[in-house]
C-alpha cells in the first residue's frame, strides 16, 4: 500500500485557517505575554564569497528587531514571532543591502490526551546563508524565500505508547542565484515506547515528495528526476531516548533511507546533552540525512556539530562551538566552521557580546577560507506586559 503526501500546496493553509475558527470567540478569555528584542552589531567577514583566490572583505552593519507574542487559556496557546534583518554593507559591489523578515505563527490545542498544532512560518534569506546550510557551498547574493505549513498530533495511545504524526508542506522560490525553485510536501509518524523512566525506544517513518518547479539547472540529480521534475524519499528509523540522569541524556537512532531517483543509503543520527555543572553545558549531534535543496532534489548530508557554554558569573559568559558539513551530491562539499563569543550582561536588559568564526571550504576546483569578527550590542525585554 502506497501513502501520497498532499497533492495540493492549499490543503494546510486551508486547513491552518479553519483551525483557528474553533478557537474560544472571546480572546478576552486569554492571558498574554510579550516581548521585545533589538540586537545592533557589525561584522568584518575576510572573504565573504569563499573565493580561493581574489578574495573580497566587507563589513556589515545589522539590526534585527523581533518581537514575540503568547496568548493562552490552558486548552489553546497561540504563538507568535515576527523578526526582519535590516543590513547594510560596505560594498555592494559585494554583498547587497538586506531587508530579510522572517514571521511564524503556531496555535496549539491541548486535550486529555495529547495536543493538536498548527504552525506556518514565512523567511526570506541570502542564498549565500541558505545555501550554506543546506549544502556547504556558496552562491551569488541572491534571496530564498521559503513558506511552510505544517499540521501535528500527538496522541497517548496506552500509558506506555505514545504516537506523533504529522503533515507538512514547504515551497522555496530563488531569485539572483540560479538555483531551482521547488517544493516538497511530507508525512511522517513516529511511535514511543515508554520501556523505563530512563529508556524510551521508538519507530518513526517519514515520506517526502520533491517537486522541481523551474527546472532550469542541469546536473546529475536533475537528470535523474521523473519527467514531471519529482523525486520521493521514503525513511525509517529505529532507535531510543535514554535519561542517564538529570545532568546526561543522549539519543540514538540508525535506518534506511530510498530516494525514487537516487537508490538506498543508510541514515542516521546521535544527540548527547550533558549538564557539566551548574556553570558550563554540552551538547553534541551527529548525523546523516537527506533534504531538499535548490541543487534540484534531495541531498545527502552528513553533519556534526559541538557546542560548549561556560557562565563565568552572573554577568560574564563564553561559549564556542564547531560545525562540519559533508555534502555528497552534484559536488562534494565539506564545509567547517568554528565559533568564540565572550558575552558581557550590562543589566537586565542590556547585553554585548563579541565573536569570532574561522570557516573552511573544500570542494571541486574549490579551497578557501575565511573569519568572521564582530561586536553586538542587543536590548532583551521578554515581558512588555
Amino acid at each position: 500500500m502506497s501513502i501520497k503526501p498532499l497533492e495540493k500546496k492549499a490543503n494546510l493553509p486551508i486547513l491552518f485557517v479553519l483551525g483557528l475558527t474553533v478557537l474560544p470567540s472571546s480572546l478576552s478569555a486569554m492571558e498574554y505575554t510579550a516581548g521585545f528584542f533589538i540586537p545592533v552589531s557589525v561584522n568584518y567577514d575576510s572573504n565573504i564569497q569563499m573565493a580561493d583566490s581574489n578574495e573580497e572583505s566587507v563589513v556589515f552593519y545589522n539590526v534585527i528587531p523581533r518581537v514575540t507574542f503568547v496568548g493562552s487559556d490552558g486548552v489553546n496557546t497561540i504563538n507568535f514571532n515576527g523578526s526582519v534583518l535590516l543590513q547594510r554593507s560596505s560594498d555592494e559591489d559585494i554583498s547587497e543591502d538586506r531587508k530579510d523578515p522572517n514571521l511564524g505563527l503556531s496555535w496549539v490545542r491541548g486535550f486529555e490526551r495529547g495536543e493538536f498544532s498548527l504552525s506556518t512560518n514565512y523567511s526570506k534569506t541570502s542564498t549565500r546563508v541558505s545555501e550554506q546550510r543546506v549544502t556547504g557551498l556558496v552562491f551569488s547574493d541572491g534571496s530564498a524565500i521559503s513558506r511552510s505549513y505544517n499540521a501535528d498530533l500527538s496522541y497517548l495511545i496506552s500509558e506506555k505508547l505514545t504516537m506523533s504524526t504529522g503533515l507538512g508542506y514547504q515551497e522555496t522560490v530563488f531569485s539572483g542565484a540560479g538555483l531551482d525553485d521547488f517544493n516538497s510536501k511530507n508525512f511522517n509518524v513516529r511511535l514511543n515506547y515508554l520501556y523505563s523512566e530512563k529508556l524510551t525506544p521508538f519507530v518513526q517513518f517519514t515520506l517526502s515528495r520533491f517537486e522541481n518547479e523551474t527546472n532550469t539547472l542541469s546536473n546529475e540529480i536533475v537528470s535523474e528526476l521523473d519527467n514531471n521534475g519529482t523525486s520521493v524519499s521514503r525513511n525509517i528509523l529505529v532507535g531510543f531516548d535514554y535519561k542517564a540522569s538529570p545532568q546526561l541524556d543522549y539519543s540514538v537512532a540508525v535506518g534506511m533511507n530510498r530516494v525514487s531517483s537516487a537508490g538506498n543509503g543508510w541514515v542516521g543520527n546521535a544527540n548527547i546533552n550533558y549538564v557539566i555543572d551548574e556553570r558550563s553545558t554540552f551538547a553534541g549531534s551527529i548525523s546523516r540525512n537527506v533534504t531538499p535543496s535548490g541543487l534540484g532534489g534531495f541531498l545527502e548530508v552528513d553533519n556534526l556539530s559541538v557546542n560548549y557554554q561556560y557562565d563565568i558569573n552572573q554577568k560574564n559568559h563564553l561559549g564556542a562551538d564547531a560545525n562540519w558539513s559533508i555534502t555528497r551530491d552534484v559536488n562534494d562539499s565539506s564545509f567547517k566552521r568554528l565559533n568564540g563569543f565572550y558575552g558581557y550582561d550590562l543589566s537586565d536588559d542590556w547585553g554585548v557580546r563579541t565573536y569570532v568564526q574561522y570557516r573552511t571550504l573544500q570542494a571541486v576546483g574549490v579551497d578557501a577560507n575565511a573569519y568572521l569578527i564582530g561586536v553586538s550590542l542587543s536590548y532583551n525585554h521578554p515581558q512588555l506586559f
